[in-house]
């Protein structure tokens, strides 16, 4: 008989600033984090604007790691020094940025700066010393670090699939228990904004001009920015043996992918949909039990018209009563992170029974013909949240909330 699986905590940061309360006030409200970037220079970038973290955030993966892991454990009633015998079980996985290190000879391989240049090039790689210290480079460093800070001798795992990294890590968290191989798992991801990574995603013509319009005629793209979130999983069985109250439930899981392209979806959204549809399987639901869903929604024309598609394929005519909408347009997108994020924006959206909306939409694209939650925050009866995250090389992930 396979485990029920709870989230009994999370923490979270995002460009709103350290915590949940931060982070809901402004998804829910609508609002966004976009500014113009001030810890590196974006002198000859097409896109000067992202959603850095605020200046009294320290911007470090060791600093948001544990802030977050701190936050999820303090929710979950989880003390480091009295339950010490617990948090020893306690699986870890982590998604984050493959190899921090590798960025610099990448970079030195692949471009020849003049000698201005080369200054400023090399101004951004003391940044990134500053950023992404020599000692937490490796990519599994993170999952050390945060199984180090709360005692855990079980196994840990770092995920670096890009965007569906962190929740590829709950997922695996959720499967962990699910299979009963143990009792409490430690999930999520972290993203600090790299200056080279910020300059991959311009020179690919992929970033907005200041602000993210989701599934908007008049979207240009993405932005991305900084942002962690750490969920605690534990069996039901486990939370109420020590009466913890289970926040929500996860009750299914997808993986897919489908090899298209290296960086663009598949136009149908054939592999996404592969993906909503193994978790609809796994949590044994019909499509029509799903109450909202919060979209990958980069804002790029290519990605939010093959997410509409594959919402089309997995839901059918159901899918035009379906409310979805894309939190990236007030969070940006925070890569690595950013599915642990959207994650609690779901619990957020399952606790609060309200919808978060989508932010910034100028007009309607008529290709684009499904409920966006345009119209602000949306009170409704929510009883579960599928959220999808995608990434490039074709990997889907789809995760299925449900109220406790």
């Amino acid at each position: 008989m396979e485990n029920r699986v709870a989230v009994t905590g999370f923490g979270v940061i995002t460009p709103f600033g350290y915590g949940v309360q931060p982070c809901e006030d402004g998804v829910f409200g609508g609002k966004h984090g976009f500014r113009p970037i001030t810890r590196f220079s974006t002198d000859g970038c097409f896109a000067t604007c992202g959603a850095e973290a605020p200046e009294d955030v320290q911007p470090t993966y060791r600093s948001f790691a544990i802030h977050c892991v701190d936050e999820a454990l303090r929710m979950a009633g989880l003390s480091r020094l009295e339950h010490r015998a617990i948090l020893e079980q306690a699986w870890v996985a982590i998604g984050n940025l493959g190899d921090g290190g590798m960025l610099r000879p990448f970079y030195e391989q692949l471009y020849r700066p003049s000698s201005e240049q080369a200054e400023l090039t090399e101004t951004h790689f003391q940044l990134e010393e500053e950023l992404v210290p020599i000692h937490d480079r490796n990519p599994f460093q993170h999952a050390e670090i945060v199984a180090k800070h709360i005692g855990s001798k079980a196994p840990r795992i770092a995920f670096t699939n890009a965007c569906i990294a962190s929740a590829n890590a709950i997922a695996y968290g959720y499967n962990q228990i699910r299979k009963g191989r143990c009792e409490l798992a430690i999930g999520g991801g972290i993203n600090v904004l790299h200056p080279l990574v910020y300059y991959n995603f311009d020179s690919s013509r992929a970033m907005a001009d200041e602000v993210v319009r989701p599934f908007s005629k008049d979207r240009t793209g993405l932005l991305i920015g900084d942002g962690a979130a750490v969920l605690v999983l534990e069996s039901l069985r486990h939370a109420e043996s020590r009466n913890a109250k289970p926040l929500v439930e996860i009750v299914g899981c997808g993986l897919s992918a489908d090899g298209y392209h290296v960086t663009q979806p598949e136009p149908e959204g054939r592999g996404l949909a592969r993906a909503m549809e193994r978790a609809l399987k796994q949590a044994g639901l019909q499509p029509e039990q799903i109450d909202y869903v919060n979209a990958h929604g980069t804002g790029t024309p290519l990605n939010d018209k093959s997410e509409t598609k594959a919402l089309r394929q997995v839901f059918g005519e159901y899918a035009a009563k379906l409310p979805v909408s894309s939190t990236k347009s007030t969070t940006g997108h925070m890569l690595e992170a950013t599915g642990a994020v959207e994650a609690v924006i779901s619990m957020l959206s399952l606790i609060g029974q309200r919808i978060p909306p989508t932010a910034n939409a100028l007009a309607r694209d008529d290709e684009l013909d499904l409920d966006y939650v345009f119209d602000g925050p949306r009170t409704a009866k929510v009883r579960r949240v599928m959220s999808n995250s995608a990434a490039f090389g074709g990997n889907n992930c789809s995760i299925i909330f449900q109220k406790a």
